[in-house]
This record gives structure tokens, C-alpha cells and sequence, in this order.
């Protein structure tokens, strides 16, 4: 549930980043390489939040492995 809710807060930060750079562009062209570096941040971000495990139970069932502790 918590990584639906960062995502759409993420969607609604980048529209609104991209709408501020879109406003602010006099020549009434396109946002050009801001916009490119602004959608490469949403793709990473959005990327980073679904990869991270949800929950302990799914971070217990991936991390299996038994350090060695002997001296």
C-alpha cells in the first residue's frame, strides 16, 4: 500500500515539475533536455521504489545467507 502512495506522489511531482518547466519556456517549444533529465529522475524513482522489499517477511525470504562467524 505504501509504495502505491509514493508513486503517485511521485507522478504528481513530476507533472508538476514538468508543468512549471513547460510555463516557463517562452519560446512555447518543448522542455527540451530539463524535461529529458526530469523523466529520467521519474523512471529512477519509480524504479527505486518498486524494488525495494514491502515488508520484514520479504527481506527474511530473500536474505537466506549464513555468515560465517568463525574465527
Amino acid at each position: 500500500m505504501s509504495k502505491i502512495i509514493v508513486t503517485i506522489g511521485i507522478l504528481i511531482a513530476f507533472f508538476l515539475l514538468f508543468g512549471i518547466i513547460v510555463f516557463v519556456n517562452k519560446d512555447g517549444g518543448t522542455p527540451g533536455l530539463l524535461g529529458l533529465i526530469l523523466f529520467a529522475g521519474l523512471i529512477a524513482g519509480l524504479r527505486a521504489v518498486w524494488k525495494k522489499p514491502e515488508s520484514k517477511s520479504e527481506i527474511t525470504k530473500t536474505d537466506k545467507h549464513q555468515l560465517d562467524k568463525r574465527e
